[in-house]
């Protein structure tokens, strides 16, 4: 008879979830033992820590649109996951979290020798059961799987060892193997007319449109350009949303975000009706006045809304992105009047060429990290994967990677998780093995946990050899360099060793002591060839480029000069955008 372990492993390939990322203990290894060996899919995939495993589930759900799964033992392994697991809570990615649970020893206090996983999971869980009956794991096992996918988040099974061990008994419907993937799939729901046809008609009475689309706008893009196009509207991107369009559209500005792209802020900043497509992830904080513009939200579901409470008026349009879509393209009039939309795209074209400007400066002998990514971003790959941590590693991605059509990217959005990237990277390699990898780090979060997940990259080593590159970027200034520049933009230029210093490591000696292949970069004029070599190979590698900590990013730059007799943007000219994206930081970011 088939074991309660073997049927949770396929009852998981049969809701097509093709990897589960975890550590074995004593709690889970009947789940192990049937996800290894020559067993069929999904496969096993060990991290080093339980944290990384939970981000490593929620980058694969991110990157492939289909569920993630990870799985940790109980006690302190629970809790490691648990503070990954809100990487994905926050995202709104579907991940399954199975938890292992050891019986306490008679005579034990519970208080001090058990982790109370079924409340603490229940937190960052749109589901979470503990199952003590065998008879009962099929149903459970299901709900959560419907619950991870339908509300977009964390669904958690605490499933004791003694479960887990257990023989399964005759489930009542069998194993439905090939029905079970279809249990939560549901036919695209299409917004009633009456709000498609308010949501028209505030769109058509704007003269300033601008469009923002975020990770839910993914099998909607056509459609967005179509309506930008109507619409005569400059189009930005949330972080989650980075790889929706191509960065080669001349009126897509780039990433909207606090520490974002300016024209993006501006773009927000300026419009007189905003459409948001798909962007749960949308940073409501580029929205200091919501009176004096209208707002249409097209969203998956009722809880995506991210203006819901700032503006009660929004038309909002709830259901299948796409198709809402579609049913609102039609009622749209084309704009005659397109001084909004060039203005935008003169505005992208300036501030593109400005940064390929700052890219090549260089100061002394020290690499600049603009140009590394810069370097990077022009040599990368055709549908190659680009994901990154947090810190400035996050402010060169914003500026100065530029995406091509089929390309991807991620990252930790709201969570931030330092050494995420790492997890990410192995994630994304494994999900798209025909695809190049690269992950951008800084030198204080690979330290703060991607050093431990490059020990898994060397575990499948000879798995990945033969594979295109899986680079992993790290810029070591020896600095946490993100919170230096908060602080010198805040408090006047300080310098405080001890909130920031990173201590002096060789991150190419490490990976050597792996056995990884890595490269070590110290000069401007190596940057290029650095890229070109380690691109044209095959297999992992790490490259250290020692950069120049005291390169700033374009927030914690001086803002130069305001307008402040010109209140919004109404001007086509040069002038009038490079004076309000250099008000636009100024007031978002805080510099004088």
């Amino acid at each position: 008879m088939t074991g309660v372990a073997q049927f949770v492993a396929a009852r998981l390939r049969a809701w097509d979830v093709d990897r589960v990322f975890g550590v074995p203990g004593v709690a889970v290894d009947p789940l192990v033992t049937a996800l290894t060996g020559d067993s069929p899919p999904p496969e096993f995939v060990q991290a080093r820590q339980e944290e990384s495993a939970a981000l490593m589930a929620c980058a694969h759900a991110k990157l492939t649109r289909r569920t993630g799964c990870c799985l940790a033992p109980s006690g302190p392994g629970a809790l490691r996951l648990l503070s990954g697991l809100y990487d994905a809570a926050l995202d709104r990615s579907p991940v399954l979290a199975v938890v292992g649970e050891e019986p306490v020893p008679p005579g034990v206090s519970d208080r001090r020798r058990a982790v109370p996983a079924s409340q603490l999971f229940a937190q960052v869980s749109e589901y979470s059961e503990r199952v003590t009956d065998p008879a009962l794991v099929a149903d459970a096992l299901d709900r959560a799987l419907r619950a991870a996918v339908s509300g977009r988040g964390v669904a958690t099974l605490v499933l004791p060892r003694a479960v887990l061990a257990a023989e399964a008994p005759p489930w009542p419907h069998g194993d439905q193997e090939a029905t079970a993937s279809l249990l939560y799939l549901s036919p695209p729901v299409r917004p009633p007319d009456r709000q498609v046809r308010r949501a028209a008609d505030l769109l058509n009475d704007g003269r300033r449109v601008a469009v923002v689309v975020g990770p839910d706008a993914a099998e909607a893009a056509g459609v967005v350009r179509d309506v930008a196009e109507l619409l005569g509207a400059g189009i930005a991107k949330t972080p989650l949303g980075r790889d929706v369009l191509p960065d080669d559209v001349p009126h897509v500005t780039g990433v909207a975000a606090t520490l974002g792209s300016a024209p993006a802020a501006a773009l927000v900043r300026d419009c007189d009706t905003l459409l948001l497509v798909g962007a749960h992830d949308f940073d409501t904080g580029l929205l200091p006045d919501t009176g004096s513009r209208h707002v249409v939200s097209v969203d998956a579901d009722s809880g995506a809304c991210p203006v819901a409470a700032m503006v009660p008026s929004a038309a909002r349009l709830t259901g299948h992105v796409a198709t809402a879509l579609d049913a609102l393209r039609p009622l749209l009039r084309p704009k005659a009047d397109r001084r909004w939309r060039a203005g935008v795209e003169e505005a992208v074209r300036e501030w593109h060429a400005e940064g390929r400007t700052k890219a090549r400066r260089f100061f002394g002998m020290a690499v600049s990290p603009r140009s590394v990514v810069a370097e990077l971003s022009a040599r990368l790959p055709d549908r190659a994967v680009v994901v990154t941590d947090s810190g400035t590693a996050l402010d060169w991605w914003t500026r100065h990677l530029q995406l091509r059509d089929g390309m991807r990217a991620a990252l930790s959005r709201h969570l931030g998780t330092p050494g995420a990237a790492v997890p990410y990277a192995l994630a994304a390699r494994l999900a798209f093995p025909e695809r190049s990898v690269v992950a951008l780090i800084g030198d204080g979060a690979l330290q703060a946990g991607g050093m431990n997940e490059l020990i898994t990259v060397r575990r499948h080593l000879e798995r990945l050899a033969g594979l295109p590159p899986t680079l992993f970027c790290v810029l070591n200034n020896g600095d946490l360099s993100r919170l230096t520049w908060e602080r010198r933009t805040a408090a006047g230029d300080p310098r405080i060793p001890a909130t920031g210093e990173v201590p002096a490591v060789s991150y190419t000696d490490y990976a050597g002591l792996l056995g990884l292949p890595a490269i070590r970069c110290e000069r401007p004029g190596q940057v290029a060839p650095v890229w070109q070599e380690a691109l044209a190979g095959r297999g992992p590698m790490l490259l250290e480029f020692l950069v120049d900590g005291d390169m700033p990013p374009d927030w914690a730059e001086p803002a130069g000069y305001r307008d402040t007799a010109e209140p919004a943007l109404r001007s086509t000219g040069t002038g009038a955008w490079r004076r309000k994206i250099a008000t636009t930081v100024s007031d978002l970011f805080g510099t004088a």
